[in-house]
């Protein structure tokens, strides 16, 4: 009888029911708004790489070298890109479209909107800079049937850029504070700086040409310089990581799944830049050489050293393995929240101004009032991120920075690009990823040692010029990424084909 009359209550609670009902979690979302997207897709544009990968771009720029084990980009060695972060793109597309559906306000419709753009700019440039041409105009078309996307030209892929950050920008100045934003709290104003800052970095790296498609490159920069930017290194576009969440510690701290933290090592190259400069920077980045402390204080620049980059990797190993150079500061391992990571920062765009008017086109100040700018808040960054006990006895305040800027690194207009770009590259250390080589690839400065006897690189007499495409390509899209490959490269695809940008 109870089987009976449990069936007949079953078969009356099912006949009442409705099956999609029931399957609905009611502890899990529906629908994603669009400020979960905005979330993961700022996020995916701050943020350094974990573990010894937080040291790759250092390798290649020979600031540190690394004993572990052989990598490749410790002598120039590049293989193949990929366009993996091309699949954000879909989702920040997805992200404006649920913003109109919900029927959101115009000024946040606008502000996701704006964020589309300086993401769509941010992938294709870097994609561009890696590799030359790449997918852009029918990058997205997936939808309507185009699964084999053709390469847009680097110069169409730059206008393209260019115009997407220009049209970002005046959507930021239409825009409302919107949700997802875990860096500004959703002020736009903050973001309009972000875009004005990244598109300086791209009209920069164009500095080599006059026009890009139909752009003006002088006028639409000295128009941006003139928008708002960057007050100081707290406006900048990056990561601040946590000492008391553990989900947000930072990647090379060592409780953080890192046992790579006894590894890296300075360079001889970067030490001695830093000592000719009297540079007090190199006792917020560096350690003491341990056999060098029983002769020389800590506090002293004689107690550290480096190990040359480029000598052969047994010689490397047994050095840094001797207690005769100096490993990186033990404050990139042992303090949990690190320092904030740099996407873009304050300091890049005064260098950016300081290259900019000493070529003559008109910024809010001089090149040497800019570079100063940069060299004092990239200093003070450094010193107020670092915890005394890792500074070694030496302080980086006001006063010294003074005397600094009127040392040897004192601005001279007869060797001002020179000296814009060591300093940009010091202040780089450890953030930016690949901004310092590509700044080295248009300029050739700082002037880094190449040993043709350990060079990886085809050409073993210099640094390679771009990454190559990804193999997939190969199988996938093998008409339109062999048409790229002869467009620019004489058909082959090597990594020391000159692209568009660098002619």
């Amino acid at each position: 009888m109870k089987k009976i009359i449990y069936g007949a209550a079953l078969t009356v609670m099912l006949g009442a029911c409705n099956f999609e009902d029931i399957n609905i979690n009611p502890d899990s979302p529906t629908v994603v708004p669009p400020s979960f997207i905005a979330t993961d897709a700022i996020l995916s544009m701050t943020g350094a790489s974990g573990g010894k990968w937080y040291f790759g771009d250092s390798w290649l720029m020979k600031s540190t070298t690394y004993s572990e084990l052989l990598e490749e980009y410790l002598y120039n060695k590049f293989e193949r890109s990929g366009f993996g972060s091309y699949r954000s793109l879909i989702d920040v597309h997805k992200m404006v479209e649920l913003a109109i559906e919900n029927k959101l306000p115009e000024g946040q419709i606008n502000a996701y909107k704006a964020l589309e753009l300086l993401k769509q700019a941010y992938v294709y440039y870097n994609a561009s800079m890696e590799m030359g041409d790449v997918p852009c105009s029918e990058s997205l078309l997936g939808e309507e049937g185009q699964f084999v996307p053709k390469y847009d030209s680097q110069e169409q892929v730059m206008e393209t850029v260019l115009n997407k950050l220009n049209e970002s920008s005046e959507l930021f100045s239409k825009a409302e504070v919107f949700e997802g934003d875990v860096l500004y709290e959703g002020n736009v104003q903050k973001w309009q700086k972000v875009v004005n800052a990244f598109t300086l970095r791209v009209l920069n790296s164009l500095s080599k040409k006059e026009k890009v498609g139909s752009i003006d490159i002088k006028k639409m920069f000295e128009e941006v310089a003139s928008l708002p930017l960057f007050d100081s290194e707290k406006d900048n576009l990056q990561r601040v990581y946590s000492s008391t969440v553990s989900a947000q510690w930072h990647p090379f701290y060592w409780e953080n799944g890192n046992k790579w933290y006894n590894y890296p090592f300075m360079s001889d190259f970067f030490v001695d830049m830093l000592k000719e400069l009297n540079d007090y920077r190199l006792f917020y980045y560096a350690e003491p050489a341990k056999n060098k402390t029983e002769q020389f204080a800590s506090d002293t620049f004689d107690a550290y050293a480096g190990t040359d980059p480029t000598a052969p990797y047994g010689t490397i190993q047994t050095e840094c393995n001797s207690g005769n150079v100096s490993a990186v500061n033990r404050r990139y391992h042992r303090v949990p929240q690190g320092e904030p990571y740099k996407t873009i920062s304050y300091s890049e765009v005064q260098f950016v101004l300081a290259e900019a008017a000493l070529r003559g086109w008109k910024t809010p100040l001089d090149a040497k009032t800019h570079y100063e700018n940069a060299v004092r808040a990239a200093m003070l960054f450094t010193a107020e991120n670092t915890p005394k006990e890792f500074n070694h006895g030496r302080e980086i305040n006001s006063a010294y920075i003074d005397d600094y800027l009127n040392g040897k690194a004192k601005f001279d207009y007869k060797v001002g690009l020179h000296q814009i770009m060591t300093q940009k590259y010091i202040a780089s250390f450890l953030h930016s990823s690949w901004n310092s080589y590509y700044d080295y690839r248009r300029t050739g400065l700082p002037e880094l040692p190449v040993n043709p006897a350990t060079n990886l690189n085809e050409v073993n007499t210099q640094m390679p010029l771009r990454w190559m495409y990804p193999s997939s390509e190969y199988s996938q899209n093998k008409n339109n990424v062999n048409e790229a490959i002869e467009r620019q490269y004489n058909g082959t695809d090597t990594p020391n084909g000159v692209m568009w940008i660098l002619k």
